[in-house]
């Protein structure tokens, strides 16, 4: 039986620079560095990685752009914070009731314009909403990380989640 040698590739060669974001992602990419510099050098790192044409799965990218909004959004949104909304159900986990991710965007966007008092119909929706494309891209996200998800689809998973830090992230 014959070995077959693979060719070595050199690493500086294979893993090429971040392609230019957008005027609107650079902007995001620099709250998110206000907010954490460790979630902003995640999410390049992970830009980085999707831009590498040697790279064989999108798993790791997708589990980094996943966390990269799950660890910004909490940090957004302390546990009592939430659960002093009118609005906080949550979600039972042993002895405890703790926040839904979507409830945790959902009280993020109200921090970040300011709306305390809900008093109009309209910001409730947008916030509750919000919330809810939260979840779903974490969920996507999960999906991607543990299923395995092209390059495509991590692209789509992560267009999802510069929307979400859009809208959670202080200017």
């Amino acid at each position: 039986m014959q070995v077959r040698q693979l060719p070595t590739r050199r690493v500086d060669s294979v893993v090429p620079a971040r392609g230019p974001l957008s005027a609107r992602e650079a902007s995001i990419l620099a709250r998110l560095r206000r907010q954490s510099s460790a979630l902003a050098d995640s999410m390049e790192q992970a830009l980085r990685d999707m831009n590498d044409p040697g790279r064989l799965s999108y798993m790791g990218p997708a589990g980094e752009v996943r966390e990269v909004m799950r660890a910004c959004v909490q940090q957004l949104a302390p546990d009592e914070e939430v659960r002093n909304q009118p609005w906080f159900v949550g979600i039972k986990q042993g002895s405890k009731t703790n926040p839904s991710q979507a409830e945790r965007a959902r009280y993020a966007v109200q921090q970040r314009r300011g709306s305390k008092e809900q008093v109009q119909v309209t910001p409730e929706l947008i916030d509750e909403l919000v919330g809810k494309i939260s979840r779903s891209t974490y969920t996507t996200g999960s999906s991607a990380l543990h299923a395995g998800a092209d390059q495509n689809a991590v692209w789509k998973l992560t267009g999802w989640v510069w929307a979400v830090l859009d809208e959670v992230l202080p200017a």
